[in-house]
C-alpha cells in the first residue's frame, strides 16, 4: 500500500493544498456553542465543525455514540437547534420571549431569555434524529427551528432533505437571528473550504 505523502497544516489540519487559515476570521461569540457530533463524523474531510472551531475557538464538541451518556449539567441554561414539534422558529424568538416573559407557566429559560449555551447536532438527518431519540433529556430544554432560512450553499456533501444545512450554516443563521451578528466571515470560510475541495480533491492525492 502506498503511504500518503500529504503534508498537513498544523493549525487547520487540512492538507496544505486546501489550507483555509488565510480565510479564518475569529468571531466574537456572546454565547457558548456546543456540538453533539455523531461519531461517524469524526475526521470527515467535508465536515464543517472543524471550520467552526477555527472561527469560534471556544466551540465545544462532544462525540456521541451508542455508549455516550450526556451529563445533566450540559443542559443548564441551554437551547437546542432541532426541528421538533415544540420548537419555536428562531426568526420569531424575540417576539415569543416577550410574550412568554409575561406568562406565569413559561419555562425560566424562555421567560428570562437567560440561556448561555446553544446546542447543535452534527451528522446526517438520520444520525441527528438518532441522537435526539437516544437522549430524551434533550427534549426538556427549549428548542429552536428555522422557518425562513435560505437554501444551503454547501454543495460538496449530498443533502438528505431539501432544507438541509451544514452545521456551520445552522450555527451562523442562529447567531444572526438571535444576536444580530454579522456571520459573513463564517459563510466565506465555508465557501473557501468548498472551493479548495472542488479544485484539489481529485488532483492532490
Amino acid at each position: 500500500m502506498k503511504k500518503s505523502t500529504r503534508i498537513y497544516c498544523p493549525k487547520c489540519h487540512y492538507p496544505l493544498s486546501t489550507c483555509v487559515c488565510a480565510h479564518v476570521t475569529e468571531l466574537d461569540c456572546p454565547v457558548k456553542i456546543t456540538i453533539l457530533q455523531d461519531s461517524s463524523e469524526v475526521g470527515h474531510a467535508k465536515n464543517t465543525v472543524r471550520l467552526l472551531q477555527l472561527a469560534i475557538p471556544s466551540t465545544q464538541v462532544i462525540i456521541v455514540d451508542n455508549e455516550t451518556v450526556l451529563p445533566d449539567a450540559l443542559l443548564n441554561n441551554s437551547v437546542i437547534v432541532y426541528p421538533c414539534e415544540s420548537a419555536i422558529p428562531v426568526e420569531s424568538w424575540k417576539k415569543s420571549t416577550e410574550l412568554l416573559r409575561q406568562s406565569t407557566d413559561a419555562t425560566t429559560s424562555f421567560r428570562e431569555h437567560s440561556f448561555k449555551q446553544i446546542i447543535l447536532l452534527d451528522g446526517s438527518w438520520r444520525k441527528t434524529h438518532k441522537i435526539w431519540m437516544q437522549h430524551p433529556q434533550l427534549h426538556t430544554i427549549p428548542a429552536l427551528t428555522f422557518a425562513q432560512a435560505e437554501a444551503t450553499r454547501y454543495r460538496i456533501r449530498k443533502a438528505n432533505k431539501p432544507n438541509s444545512m451544514s452545521t456551520l450554516e445552522a450555527c451562523a443563521y442562529t447567531l444572526a437571528q438571535l444576536y444580530g451578528i454579522d456571520c459573513r466571515s463564517l459563510e466565506e470560510l465555508q465557501a473557501a473550504m468548498q472551493q479548495h475541495w472542488e479544485r484539489f480533491a481529485y488532483t492532490d492525492k
